[in-house]
């Protein structure tokens, strides 16, 4: 989750993340499963509480793990590594350090909404010296512009993503595309309807507490990681048939051009 989303509600939260986050990992790690090495060096930009380079850590040989984040604090820092001792942690991706190597895999995980000018940004990360021409780069982020609500606005978000869009991005930054889509076709209803609701109640000031402010127990939340698993796996089975349908996040993996 974002470093603001770590810091709301810090007493009532429970120790899990949120279920969307359980099961977006699982969506990540299904989509690279056949397209890594045995062992891997993984940089995740925009990383927030490491929460996802933990879990891919745990499903894929890691040798060298590197989390970037603007917003990491010494404190943060201190805290962070008391469970998380073989992740190199730095505010920049100029001071990520693989010793020569080049990764394996960059993760962008719902970040460059974040960012004003996505294009810049993804230009710089592709020249990046640890960026080398196998380099993956995996990228989501939130889908579709009409959809954009008080949530996004409160944490940041410049836009939303179709696939059209972010393909576009990705084209102008030096990138190519190797695979791309959606993902959580259930949520993309689920935030129509909430959106609808927003407009006819003018809440658009309204603010959240994402999904830092998850309280739920174990049961609950293993719950809805599975609905989102089921969702994923079984709307994935129609891209083989040539059918689409749209997702609540978008994403795109690609390698330099």
């Amino acid at each position: 989750m974002d470093i603001k989303e770590l810091n709301i509600n810090i007493e009532q939260r429970t120790n899990r993340n949120h279920p969307w986050e359980y099961a977006r990992a699982k969506v990540v790690c299904n989509l690279l499963k056949k397209r890594l090495p045995d062992t891997i060096s993984a940089v995740d930009v925009g990383c927030g509480d490491v929460f996802f380079l933990n879990q891919f850590s745990q499903r894929f040989s890691v040798h060298k793990a590197v989390a970037v984040d603007t917003a990491f604090t010494d404190d943060i820092v201190a805290s962070l590594k008391q469970n998380h001792r073989d992740i190199m942690f730095v505010n920049d991706i100029d001071e990520v350090d693989l010793q020569g190597e080049k990764a394996d895999v960059v993760f962008l995980m719902d970040v460059i909404e974040h960012i004003e000018n996505d294009v810049d940004f993804l230009k710089k990360l592709s020249e990046a010296s640890f960026v080398g021409e196998k380099t993956l780069f995996m990228i989501t982020v939130p889908a579709f512009n009409g959809l954009y609500c008080s949530h996004d606005k409160w944490l940041g978000h410049y836009r939303r993503y179709d696939k059209k869009m972010l393909l576009s991005s990705i084209q102008k930054s030096n990138l190519q595309s190797i695979c791309s889509g959606y993902f959580f076709t259930s949520l993309f209803f689920a935030r129509s309807i909430q959106k609808l609701i927003e407009i006819i109640k003018n809440e658009k000031d309204k603010e959240p507490t994402g999904i830092g402010g998850w309280t739920r127990g174990t049961f609950i939340s293993k719950v809805y990681e599975y609905f989102l698993l089921i969702d994923y796996y079984f709307f994935r089975l129609f891209t083989f048939i040539g059918i689409k349908f749209p997702g609540l996040s978008t994403f795109a993996l690609c390698q330099k051009r």
